[in-house]
């Protein structure tokens, strides 16, 4: 009888890291995702690339789904129709897509409405830089903390802590701290527990999930497949 209790919490904890992939999602009429997927080898891209992700959020209404992102060459933020397909979507770019946070019902509804009016405002736009950023990760980083989504982005979504210069005050989740500079940072938090960022790079160990955070890599054990599931309520400020 003693053992049960050790395995039992090893199982709940494990089973807390469990993948969402997008067919597992279930649409409503209004529905938010965060998600991301790793950027696939092009002999064109830097070698860096391949341990990095590449993060965005797609967006459905009674009306149509939409997904909203920053790309490497684009003018602005892209606004792109991608049809129920899309939003179930697994594979992306020849690889699997991870869903990191998602909102249903009146919560998605007033996210969408606010991520739809403060994308286009993002400062960085016109200056995309692969590493250590401005780049797609630090777009989402922002818009999250522009519209009180909370998401947690994992560890190997390179430029999600970028700042030009000195950045202190919430993080992603909402839940915990941060202070950045262009070379060193940390953050603490309920769900991103405690890490420390070094030129794009992260390490450090989350709290919920409980996972291990390693530079380059994803987070251990789940990784891409270890989402936080979001605030319950309607997004807050």
């Amino acid at each position: 009888m003693p053992f049960r209790l050790p395995f039992a919490v090893t199982l709940a904890l494990l089973l807390s890291a469990c993948a969402m992939r997008p067919s597992r999602l279930h649409i409503d009429d209004h529905l938010v995702a965060v998600k991301s997927v790793r950027l696939p080898e092009r002999s064109w891209l830097p070698w860096y690339t391949r341990f990095a992700e590449h993060a965005w959020v797609d967006i459905a209404t009674p009306s149509g789904c939409e997904r909203i992102e920053w790309n490497k060459g684009v003018g602005g933020i892209l606004h792109s129709e991608i049809g129920r397909e899309g939003l179930i979507a697994d594979v992306r770019w020849e690889e699997g897509v991870a869903v990191h946070a998602v909102w249903r019902g009146e919560a998605a509804r007033v996210l969408g409405e606010r991520i739809r009016a403060v994308a286009d405002t993002f400062p960085d736009a016109q200056g995309y830089r692969a590493w250590p950023g401005p780049n797609s990760n630090t777009f989402i980083a922002w818009l999250a903390r522009e519209t009180g989504m909370g998401v947690d982005l994992p560890p190997n979504a390179v430029g999600r802590d970028y700042t030009e210069w000195l950045a202190v005050g919430v993080s992603t989740t909402g839940l915990g701290l941060r202070v950045d500079t262009p070379i060193l940072g940390a953050s603490a938090g309920l769900v991103e527990g405690v890490e420390l960022h070094a030129i794009g790079l992260t390490a450090g160990v989350g709290l919920w999930p409980p996972s291990l955070k390693l530079p380059f890599l994803p987070a251990i054990p789940g990784g891409w497949f270890a989402p936080w599931s979001g605030p319950p309520a309607e997004p807050g400020r």
